[in-house]
């Protein structure tokens, strides 16, 4: 009984609501202008799960067009201690419904090094060539100079990684946390 006057309840109430979150400073325009939520920031992502653990790296990010940017990353990779830098083309838009939760995607080239191979045996300072995708999400807030990220990050090409399959998938694909200050409107 509860439950048949609870959804129609919601149902009404939803109604009525709609007018009120639409009314917001997120509605479109009639002429959309995408804009860089901001100029640089600089910040950090942890990865965490499976047998790497946590890991952190450094990230710079610089917006050359107001939907395209360009993205440093610097930082310990994978359960081995291996270190990556990698450089981001990142594709940014702007949604309708709001200016500061902007989804991304992008392609980047880096390097990958290690003095341990797959087994985790000694070995000489190791560097590999990786290609690199990225999908996420990003939101910056309105009053703060933050922004906030959730990313998925896999390796489309690795060369002399020692990139081996474990359970299906890569150990060098991450699903990432990150944390940027950001410097300019």
């Amino acid at each position: 009984m509860k439950t048949k006057l609870l959804l129609p309840l919601l149902g009404a109430l939803s109604c009525l609501a709609a007018p009120a979150l639409a009314q917001t400073d997120d509605t479109p325009s009639s002429r959309p202008g995408a804009v860089a939520p901001y100029r640089t920031s600089l910040g950090f992502r942890t990865t965490w799960g499976g047998p790497s653990g946590v890991n952190t790296e450094l990230r710079l990010k610089h917006f050359i067009r107001p939907q395209s940017a360009l993205e440093l990353q610097v930082g310990q990779w994978h359960y081995q201690g291996a270190y990556q830098a990698s450089l981001h083309y990142l594709w940014q838009p702007q949604l309708l419904t709001s200016s500061r939760l902007r989804p991304y995607a992008g392609l980047g080239i880096g390097a990958v090094g290690g003095t341990r191979d797959r087994f985790n045996e000694k070995q000489d300072m190791e560097v590999g060539a990786v290609l690199l995708g990225s999908v996420g999400i990003e939101y910056t807030f309105p009053r703060l100079p933050l922004a906030i990220s959730l990313d998925y990050r896999f390796t489309a090409i690795g060369l002399n990684t020692n990139n081996f399959e474990y359970f299906g998938h890569s150990r060098m694909n991450t699903l990432g946390v990150g944390l940027k200050y950001t410097f300019g409107r």
